[in-house]
Formats: C-alpha cells, structure tokens, sequence
C-alpha cells in the first residue's frame, strides 16, 4: 500500500496582503558594455547587408564606367566580338581577355541570352 502525501497549502491568514515595492534592474558595467557591443555588431551587419544587396556587388568596385551592354545571339563568341568590336591597334586576345575580366567569366563560353559588358571606348556596332 501506498502513501500519499498532500501538498502542502497556503493559508488566506498566512498571505501578506501588502505588494512588495518594485525591483528597479540595472545593468552592470559589463552588461552595458555587452549590450553597446552587440549593438554596433547588428548596426554594422546591418550596413554590410544594405551595401550587398541594395547596392550590388559592384558596390565595392569603385566608379569604374564600362562600354556598351551586348545580348548575345546563338552562335557568337567572343573571338567574333574581338573582330567586331576591338578597337583598332588591339589584338583580339586582349580584347577576349579584358572582357572576361570585365564580366568574371571563368571561361569563354557564352550562352544565348547572356549580356555582356564591352570594355570602354568600344561602340556598338553590330
């Protein structure tokens, strides 16, 4: 057989009626230099993720201006836009070069569709 206790109550007679005065919390000085440090890290994380992504990654390029944007057709390549459109005294591997350079390509392949950046001074012509 087994005992059960009761929980023990609270008596009416027992309970102080009177509300105990209000506890005012404060920080330490390690809790608001925590508190400020935290801040500024949110502010900046904030200001990084503004400047990516409101701003685009050319954000940290500078004010470089490029030349014209070119919609590439199916069958073009960039030799083909070095002979189009290098400026006269360039070698088209140069041209090739700088604009993959200009778009971050890994390799020259282009795709249908895809829009590249010409260097400077370069018009478009065709």
């Amino acid at each position: 057989m087994a005992t059960i206790l009761s929980l023990p109550t609270r008596d009416a007679a027992a309970v102080d009626a009177t509300p105990r005065p209000r506890v005012r919390l404060e920080l330490t000085r390690r809790g608001r230099v925590l508190v400020t440090g935290a801040a500024f890290v949110l502010g900046v994380l904030v200001a990084l993720a503004l400047l990516l992504f409101a701003g685009g990654p050319w954000a940290f390029a500078g004010a470089t201006e490029h030349g014209p944007v070119v919609t590439v057709e199916s069958g073009d390549t960039l030799w083909a836009y070095a002979e189009s459109y290098a400026p006269e005294g360039v070698e088209p591997q140069a041209f090739v070069e700088e604009v993959r350079r200009l778009n971050g390509m890994e390799t020259p392949r282009l795709t249908a569709g895809q829009e590249i950046v010409l260097p400077q001074g370069v018009t478009a012509q065709k």
